[in-house]
């Protein structure tokens, strides 16, 4: 009964929804040429769970997959565009999968890219996602990121720590942004770490960019935000910008 009452829950959390408001239509054929296996896929989900996530969150992005091209572990069998540029991501009802990029053809989407991270790293960060496939989703870790997102609102008794970890704390069960940041983290790549206290002295230069020693947070308590707020991951616009001309004046129907 229990678990009859849990997917006809998820089922109704993750039924798209009829109002959606993609802001610009996006150009594939670009993206296509530009992303790069290890570049991180950010979207604004329709479901009412992804309402949920961007309300607790405080951002628009409620999901995030790790695109990995085209790989064995993902190759469905067929021929085009949608099996040469695949994602993986951790999804609640279905666990990790692979899923074509085109999937996101219709949604808002930003794309983040690890900056300056040294190739082998990359690749093990690639090959720890691509591992993950079949494994479980971690609900649990939904509802404590929630609460956590509450706390300073209704001052809760359970605090976390940095290294505190949410949900049910096991490499078996994951969720979409964790599994990202824990594959990353895992080759000591930061997402959004805590920086230490350092005496006054300390300033920022090419050896301590961040002004100070750091504190690896668990990667549990990564949400997709956090990848658009980090550092250390570039912003790539491929829509409009790279493009040999761009005629800004002609766009307008109407003037003002």
């Amino acid at each position: 009964m229990i678990a009859y009452l849990r997917r006809f829950i998820l089922k109704k959390l993750e039924k798209p929804s009829k109002i959606y408001e993609q802001r610009i239509q996006n150009n594939f054929d670009k993206l296509y040429k530009i992303i790069r296996p290890g570049d991180v896929v950010l979207v604004e989900g329709r479901s009412e769970m992804s309402r949920i996530i961007r309300l607790f969150s405080g951002s628009s992005w409620s999901h995030a997959a790790l695109y990995v091209g085209k790989t064995e572990q993902t190759d469905t069998g067929q021929t085009g565009n949608n099996d040469d540029h695949m994602l993986v991501e951790a999804f609640s009802g279905r666990g990790v999968i692979a899923t074509p990029l085109a999937f996101y053809q219709d949604y808002n989407i930003r794309i983040c890219r690890p900056y300056g991270i040294q190739k082998p790293d990359l690749e093990q960060v690639i090959q720890n996602v691509i591992d993950k496939l079949g494994m479980s989703y971690d609900d649990q870790n939904v509802r404590d990121i929630a609460l956590m997102a509450l706390n300073s609102v209704f001052r809760l008794k359970k605090k976390r720590t940095i290294n505190a970890c949410l949900g049910n704390c096991n490499e078996y069960q994951v969720i979409c942004s964790g599994m990202i940041a824990q594959a990353f983290q895992s080759v000591g790549y930061p997402i959004i770490p805590s920086i230490a206290l350092q005496p006054l002295k300390d300033t920022f230069n090419d050896e301590k960019p961040y002004g100070g020693g750091l504190i690896m947070r668990h990667y549990t308590q990564i949400s997709p935000r956090d990848f658009d707020l980090s550092p250390n991951f570039e912003i790539i616009k491929f829509n409009i910008v790279g493009s040999s001309h761009f005629d800004y004046k002609s766009l307008w129907v109407e003037k003002r």
